[in-house]
């Protein structure tokens, strides 16, 4: 079992940061099958209302209630709610005023907006690996979706996809920071309540003024098991491994293994359901995983910065 106390020395998040980007990875064919039947805004608050069911469940079970009414909600619900439930929102709407590789573009960007808010919240120096990797992170991300930025639609929809990744990398920079006194579990336990409880509120309403996305798909064992797919392993554990391995490595850090995720998608449907073996994807990934190296690189008398 995970020790969701202290926070992780570089292997083991980089190790937990892999494995949260798999289990994420596992959730893109179940929403694509779930999708077919189901609104965006259904499929978006029941993946996660599960979600942090199971997270609430396994919380009081393994730190007990009075852990859990002592924990400081207020402050959690608030990252959550702004951070992962109007982030996810805006991610959404901002997918529907452009395309679908606007999006992609945009979350190729998350190891810039991490270093943004080191650099301006954190005083980290911007040393040359830290750029080299970010380079290669970026460039292996963009491979690694088979988008170019010439492909975008820029416009409003793109400045909401960019302000949903600016907002998801803050409240991940905020959960392990403002929130140190919980353990990740518990970190991760009150953010997803937080941003389950604005995106129910975003779906009510789109549902009481027809806005769409609200209806409701297909409710038979297939349907039922790829949306336990795309909940558990896809939101509960991966936002668990994703938030634990950052507190230990920071967001930017952190945020470089997300562009590798397109790679993984690949390899999870040539594995299990007979995809197609894409160079492109895993070329990109290698490019991702050397700019995790590089930007974690130490010289010989440089100190580890806080």
């Amino acid at each position: 079992m995970i020790n969701t106390v202290n926070q992780p020395g570089p292997i083991t998040a980089n190790f937990a940061c892999f494995v949260a980007m798999m289990m994420w990875a596992t959730g893109f064919p179940a929403a694509e099958v779930l999708m077919e039947s189901w609104g965006a805004l259904s499929v978006l608050s029941v993946r996660i209302m599960i979600a942090v069911v199971m997270l609430v469940g396994l919380w009081a079970a393994t730190e007990g209630l009075s852990t859990m009414r002592a924990a400081a909600w207020g402050p959690g619900l608030l990252i959550g709610g702004t951070g992962f439930g109007i982030g996810a929102i805006l991610l959404l709407v901002g997918q529907k005023m452009s395309d679908p590789v606007t999006p992609a573009i945009a979350a190729a960007m998350m190891p810039i907006a991490g270093l943004a808010l080191e650099v301006l919240l954190d005083k980290r120096r911007l040393r040359l690996n830290l750029l080299i990797g970010v380079a290669l992170a970026l460039t292996g991300g963009l491979m690694a979706t088979g988008v170019r930025l010439s492909d975008g639609t820029y416009g409003v929809g793109a400045l909401l996809c960019l302000i949903a990744v600016i907002l998801f990398a803050w409240a991940t920079r905020a959960t392990t920071r403002n929130l140190s006194s919980l353990s990740a579990l518990g970190q991760t336990t009150i953010t997803m309540v937080g941003g389950f409880s604005i995106i129910l509120i975003v779906c009510a309403i789109a549902m009481v003024l027809g806005l769409g996305e609200t209806h409701v798909g297909k409710m038979d064992s297939r349907h039922i098991m790829l949306m336990l797919v795309f909940a558990l392993p896809a939101v509960a554990i991966s936002q668990l491994l994703w938030i634990w391995a950052a507190g230990g490595l920071g967001i930017m850090l952190a945020s470089l293994h997300m562009n590798a995720l397109p790679f993984y998608v690949m390899l999870i449907m040539v594995l299990f359901l007979d995809g197609l073996w894409g160079w492109d994807q895993a070329f990109g990934a290698a490019l991702v995983g050397a700019g995790v190296l590089v930007a974690q690189r130490r010289t010989r008398h440089q100190v580890p910065e806080a």
